[in-house]
C-alpha cells in the first residue's frame, strides 16, 4: 500500500523457519504491517505472552518444533479469538481441512501465497477488522449483560409485551422456569391484574410509562406475602424500542431460599443426566467404534482413533462434572479421612496408560506409602491433572513424569509434562482464579475442580516450569501423622 508505518500500524506475528519466506514476509507485508518474525512455535507463544498488541498470527505449516496446527490449538486456549492464518508450500487438502477444524481463520496454499501477496494482505486486513468489530460488539453486550446479571433486583426487557431478556432475579420473582433466552409467555400473563395492580396500571407498565408502586408479590405468581416495587422506563434494546422493568423484591431471604431450592434441583437433574444418559451413550459410541477397526482402511482407522479419543474425553468430562456436582451438594465442610496417596496414584496412572497408549507415563522412584487428609474425590484431582498433561500436549508421543515426596508434615505430588508450557502470567487463570473465574478462556472445569478440592483439603496447588519445555503441576497436602 506504500503507507508509512507508525506505532498505530497493526502488528502481526509471522512464524517460519524458512529464511526466504521470512524475508518475503517482512518485505511484502511490512509495507502495511509491523511484522515480527520468529522461527518456532515456542518462540511464537513467548512473543504472544510478552506482546499484547499482536493483531494476527500467520504461520508456516512446517515448523522446527511442531506444526502450525499444534501451535494453533495452543494459541486458541489462551487467545480464542486471535486471527490465525496458516500457509504451506504444498497444496495438501488434508492440512487445510485440519487447520480449519482447529479454528484457523483462513488457509493459504503455495499458489495463493507466493503469487498473490495482496490477497494475503487483504485476508489479514479482513481478519483484523472482523475481530475488532466482533470484540467491540461482544464487549459491549458482555458488559451490559454482566451489569444486569449482577443487579440484586429483577430486570426485565419488554418488546411488544414479550420478554426478550430477564435476569435470574426476575425469573425467580416471576416464577419463570425457562433457564435462558426470551420467555414465550407474554408479560401480561405473568402478572394477573387484581386490586393491587389494575389493568390500567399494567398497561402503563407494558407501554413504558414511568411507574412506581408497591404491589403484593403473590400477584406475580410466587405466592409470598411480601411486596415488590415496579419501576419502568423506555429504552432501546437491539436497536429497537423496548421497555425496561426493574422489580425490587423486598423479601430477599425468601427469594434466596427459592433460588437455592431451584438450583439444587437443577444440580440433581444435571447429575442424573451426567451419570447415566451422556456417559452411557458415549460408552456405547466408543465401544462400537472399536468394533469398526477391522472394517476400515488406514485413513479410516485414523478417524476412528479420533472418534474414540474424543469419546473418551467426553466420558472423562462427565466424570469431572459428576465430581464437581458432588462437591457442590452441600455447603458444609467436607468429611475428610486418612486417604492413601499411593493407591490412588497407581490406579489413576494405570487408567491413563490404557486410555492414552501413545503417551509415556513414568514414575520417579518409588511412591511412598503415606496418607493425607482427603476423601474419595482425591482420585479426581490426580485424574484431571494427568489428563491435562496429555490433552494439552502438542507432541504425538507425550511424556508425563509423576513424582511423590513425603516430608514430616506434608506430601508433595508433581506431574510434569513436555508440552508447550504455561506462561507465568496465565498460571492462576487455568484454575479459574482470575477476575473472570470460569469465564476466563484459559480456565477449564477440570482444573477448577482440582483447585477447589485441594483447597477443601487445606492443601495447595501451583504450576512451575519444566525443563527444557512443559509444565509441572504440584499438589501439596497435609500428611496424616504416623501414616
Amino acid at each position: 500500500m506504500g503507507e508509512t508505518l507508525t506505532d498505530e500500524s497493526p502488528r502481526i506475528l509471522a512464524v517460519t523457519a524458512d529464511s526466504t519466506t521470512a524475508e518475503q514476509l517482512s518485505d511484502r507485508l511490512g509495507r502495511e504491517f509491523r511484522v515480527t518474525v520468529v522461527e518456532t512455535a515456542n518462540a511464537a507463544l513467548a512473543t504472544l505472552a510478552e506482546v499484547d498488541e499482536i493483531r494476527c498470527v500467520i504461520s508456516d505449516h512446517e515448523l522446527p518444533d511442531v506444526d502450525a496446527i499444534a501451535l494453533l490449538k495452543t494459541v486458541r486456549v489462551q487467545h480464542p479469538d486471535r486471527p490465525f492464518l496458516v500457509f504451506t508450500s504444498d497444496g495438501n487438502g488434508a492440512v487445510a481441512s485440519r487447520a480449519i477444524r482447529a479454528g484457523a481463520t483462513d488457509y493459504v496454499t503455495a499458489d495463493r501465497f507466493a503469487d498473490r501477496w495482496e490477497r494475503v494482505a487483504e485476508l489479514i486486513r479482513q481478519a483484523i477488522e472482523f475481530h475488532r468489530v466482533r470484540s467491540e460488539l461482544t464487549d459491549a453486550e458482555t458488559r451490559l449483560r454482566g451489569v444486569l446479571r449482577a443487579l440484586p433486583d429483577g430486570v426485565v426487557i419488554l418488546q411488544d409485551d414479550s420478554i426478550e431478556y430477564a435476569n435470574r432475579e426476575a425469573r425467580d420473582i416471576l416464577d419463570i422456569e425457562d433457564a435462558i433466552g426470551p420467555v414465550e409467555r407474554p408479560f401480561a400473563q405473568l402478572i394477573p391484574t387484581d386490586d393491587a395492580l389494575s389493568a390500567d396500571d399494567l398497561s402503563a407498565v407494558v407501554s413504558g410509562e414511568t411507574y412506581i408502586d408497591r404491589v403484593g408479590i403473590d400477584s406475580l405468581g410466587a405466592g409470598l406475602n411480601a411486596a415488590v416495587e415496579l419501576t419502568t422506563a423506555r429504552i432501546r434494546w437491539g436497536q429497537a424500542p423496548a421497555v425496561l422493568l426493574i422489580i425490587e423484591d423486598n423479601s430477599q431471604q425468601k427469594t434466596s431460599e427459592r433460588a437455592l431450592a431451584r438450583t439444587n434441583e437443577q444440580l440433581r437433574v444435571l447429575n442424573r443426566i451426567t451419570r447415566h444418559d451422556i456417559q452411557n451413550d458415549m460408552s456405547v459410541i466408543v465401544g462400537w467404534s472399536g468394533e469398526l477397526a477391522s472394517h476400515v482402511d488406514s485413513e479410516g482407522q485414523a478417524m476412528l482413533d479420533r472418534i474414540q479419543k474424543t469419546g473418551q474425553n467426553v466420558i472423562d468430562l462427565t466424570e469431572t462434572v459428576r465430581d464437581f456436582i458432588d462437591g457442590l451438594g452441600t455447603d458444609r465442610t467436607p468429611d475428610l479421612e486418612p486417604t492413601r496417596v499411593r493407591d490412588i496414584l497407581e490406579t489413576e496412572i494405570a487408567k491413563r496408560r490404557s486410555m492414552y497408549p501413545e503417551a509415556t507415563f513414568r514414575v520417579d522412584g518409588d511412591l511412598p506409602d503415606v496418607s493425607v487428609q482427603a476423601n474419595d474425590l482425591l482420585s479426581s484431582v490426580f485424574r484431571n491433572i494427568l489428563n491435562n498433561a496429555v490433552q494439552h500436549n502438542h507432541n504425538d508421543a507425550p511424556v508425563v513424569e509423576v513424582g511423590c515426596r513425603a516430608a514430616n508434615g506434608t506430601v508433595r505430588i508433581s506431574v510434569a509434562d513436555d508440552g508447550p508450557g504455561i506462561p507465568e502470567a496465565q498460571r492462576d487463570n487455568v484454575f479459574g482464579r482470575s477476575r473472570d473465574g470460569l469465564d476466563d478462556p484459559a480456565a477449564g472445569l477440570g482444573l477448577y475442580l482440582v483447585d477447589q478440592l485441594v483447597d477443601s483439603y487445606t492443601g495447595d496447588i501451583w504450576v512451575e516450569d519444566n525443563e527444557p519445555t512443559g509444565s509441572v503441576f504440584v499438589v501439596e497436602l497435609a500428611r496424616v501423622p504416623g501414616q
